[in-house]
C-alpha cells in the first residue's frame, strides 16, 4: 500500500512517483532525470521540497 506523502511530483515533466523503489530512495525523476520535485501533503496542498 502507497500513501499519498510518499509520492513526488517532477517539476521539470510533471510526473507523478514514488520517493522509494523497495528500500533505495529515489534522488532523480524516472521520465527526465530532473532534480527538482514537489511533495505531496496529506492536507491535498502541494509543498516545495
Amino acid at each position: 500500500m502507497g500513501y499519498l506523502s510518499e509520492l513526488r511530483i517532477c517539476k521539470s515533466c510533471g510526473n507523478v512517483f514514488s520517493k522509494k523503489a523497495g528500500v533505495t530512495i529515489i534522488t532523480s525523476c524516472p521520465q527526465c532525470d530532473g532534480t527538482s520535485f514537489d511533495i505531496i501533503n496529506t492536507d491535498s496542498e502541494i509543498v516545495e521540497e
